[in-house]
This record gives C-alpha cells, structure tokens and sequence, in this order.
C-alpha cells in the first residue's frame, strides 16, 4: 500500500483554481510532509499550477531523495537564501503556466516575520491569507492512513495493557506517566501523539492534568489516563478512568457508588452520540446527543469540553464534535468521542475511543480494549 502524494497535491490545486490562486506556498511542516512525504524541518512547499517544488536546504538533501521521489527539491547551499528559492520557483515555467499574481499562504502557521519578508520581497505579489485548505483534504483518511491510524491504536493498547500489569502500588502518577509511554516505544511506538495524561483522585477533575508525585497509587481510589502511541507519523488518543484496589475495597464503598453513577451516564453518553454518527451527520448534532444526556442527569455544568475531534497526523486534526460544529460527517473521516464529567474536590471520569465513519455508520477502531478496562 503506498501513498498517492501527487494525488493530494492535485486536490489542493483544485482548491486554488476554485479560489483563484495562481500558487501556493506552504509553510506548516505538518502540510508539507503530507503533500509531499517529507519529514524534514525548516522547509516550505511552492505549489504553482502546473506541478510543485519543495524548498529545503542541503542538511536534507539525501532525506528528501529517500522520501519525496516524485517532488522536485531546490536545495538552499550557504550564501543562498529561502526567498531566493521561491523567487526562482515562482518564475514562468516547470511549475507555472504563467507569472503569479495571487499566492495563498497558510494564515495560521506564517509568521508575521515572514508574511511582511514575503511582502517586501515580492511586492508584485498579493499574498492572499488563507486558512485550512491543506487541514481541510487531511480530514479525509486515505486507506494507507487508516491503516496507520489503526496500528497507532494497537499499539497505545498494548502498551497501557501492559503497563497496568507491570506498574507497582508506589507509582506516582509521573512513574506510571513514564512507563507508559516507555512501553508505547517498546511496542513499536515511534513516539507518543502528545504528553501522557495521568491523574489520581480529585485531580482527575482536571481534564488536561500534568502527572505529579505528589500522591502514589496504593493511596488512590481512582485513576484516569489519557495517551496515544505514534507510528508512521499518525497517532491513536485513548482515555480510560478505572477504580484501583483501594477504590474497590471494602472501606470504599460509598466512592465506589459515585463512580459506578458517573460511569454509567458517561458511557451512555459515550454509547449514543456513537452510534448516531455516520455520514452527513451533523458535528453540533452528535455533540447534542451526549451532551443532552449528560446534562439531563443532572451534570451538563460539569462537561465543559467539546465531545471529540479529528485525529490524524496530528492529535488535535481539523474537524470535531462541538455545540458550534456545523460541518458534517464524510465517511473515512476518524473522529474522537470523549464525553466526561469533572466534579471539583471530588474526580473526574472521560471515556475516549477512536471512531472511524464508514459509508453507512461507523466503526470503533479502540473497540478491543473494553471502556471499564
């Protein structure tokens, strides 16, 4: 299985002629690579409307070889400069029909610095700012991407898995934060999507908690975790809230009565704003769903974040479920659901699977690793 990075580089010129662009200079080192396959640094994209030209400089000369065979590269060598390359990319050409007078440049990852570079540079050009055009063609997965999506996942399981087998009852939430995503790598992990989230008791009530050492896991009723594992530059985000010995002990009876009430109304929330997505659904309507059900029973003060977002290159990829969603669904899109309720002073439980929309409903690629696990 191979990917088709030409192909997504039609489709974002397709996007320029709709908005008549005659180029596009990408700068947000996420686009590039996924226009081009490049995972280098520092490097920008010309996407003219004939054919494109990755600028980049001669510590990446034999990367770039490797891993965009079928994008030519301008090389910056010492003396030479970023906006010599794009001057001579821009020129009528291999990758311009004609001289452009209008350019899109990523609005959200171009630096003031740079726009007003580029301005004075090229005062013969209008530099059209423009935003998630590139975000917007991720939120498709190709096959290629869901496969890797789905090995993500695997992986981030297999690796909580065996952590809660190893883990000892003096962890802090930082020991277990660190064998975590140790265990991430060791499973086949390239890296983790972003910093492990691991809370005990009253701090689980932080939906976005950094792991102390304060408190150790013999002295905890409660545990929330949040992860991902990457691989091949795609991520998986997990969340699970689980009762530790304690919390299950006699002597806790009456936590454990709270968490079980809490639980239930998060998972059916979960449970039904799931099995509601499929293509054409609309984001805001599925936040709805969970949210109604969560707000009827009493706690809708207490869920105060979106219910999920997309997920892809990047942890936190374009689209999502919010009460101010009004995109719709498109099948191959791979979706968070992470409804919670945070109680102050008291915990929070979030349960967080990864949702692919399948052309007639959905799938959950999470679902081997059971929500009360």
């Amino acid at each position: 299985m191979t990917i088709n990075f030409k192909r997504r580089r039609e489709r974002l010129q397709q996007v320029m002629l709709e908005n008549e662009l005659d180029g596009y200079l990408i700068v947000d080192p996420v686009n590039v690579s996924y226009l081009t396959g490049f995972n280098g640094e520092d490097s920008y994209l010309w996407l003219g409307d004939s054919d494109a030209l990755l600028l980049s400089d001669s510590r990446f000369t034999e990367q770039i070889k490797e891993e965009s065979p079928d994008v030519d590269a301008a090389i910056r060598v010492s003396g030479q400069t970023t906006y010599g390359l794009i001057k001579d990319a821009i020129g009528v050409g291999k990758y311009n029909s004609r001289v452009p007078k209008k350019v899109g440049i990523e609005s959200s990852s171009t630096t003031l610095a740079l726009y007003v570079k580029l301005c004075e540079t090229f005062s013969e050009l209008e530099f059209v700012p423009r935003s998630n055009d590139v975000e917007k063609l991720r939120e498709i997965k190709d096959a290629w991407e869901i496969s890797a999506i789905r090995l993500s996942i695997d992986i981030s399981i297999a690796a909580y898995r065996e952590t809660r087998r190893i883990i000892c009852q003096d962890a802090t939430e930082v020991d277990f934060r660190d064998e975590l995503e140790y265990r991430m790598r060791k499973c086949g992990g390239d890296d983790v999507s972003f910093p492990s989230i691991v809370a005990y008791d009253a701090r689980t009530a932080l939906p976005h908690a950094i792991p102390s050492r304060r408190v150790r896991l013999s002295d905890a009723n409660m545990v929330l975790v949040d992860w991902g594992a990457k691989r091949d530059y795609y991520v998986g985000d997990l969340t699970r809230t689980y009762l530790t010995e304690r919390g299950l002990g006699a002597s806790s009876a009456e936590y454990r009565r709270k968490f079980t009430e809490l639980f239930k109304i998060v998972l059916e929330a979960h449970d039904a704003a799931i099995t509601a997505i499929k293509p054409g659904a609309v984001c805001k309507e599925i936040d709805a769903i969970a949210r109604d059900i969560i707000k009827s029973s009493g706690y809708g003060e207490y869920f105060g974040h979106g219910l999920g977002h997309g997920i892809g290159r990047v942890v936190h990829d374009s689209g999502g479920f919010s009460p101010n969603a009004s995109s719709t669904l498109q099948a191959n899109m791979i979706m968070t659901v992470e409804p919670g309720i945070y109680l102050p002073g008291w915990g929070g439980i979030r349960i967080e699977d990864d949702v692919l929309v399948t052309p007639t409903g959905s799938e959950v690629l999470s679902s081997q690793l059971p929500v009360d696990e």
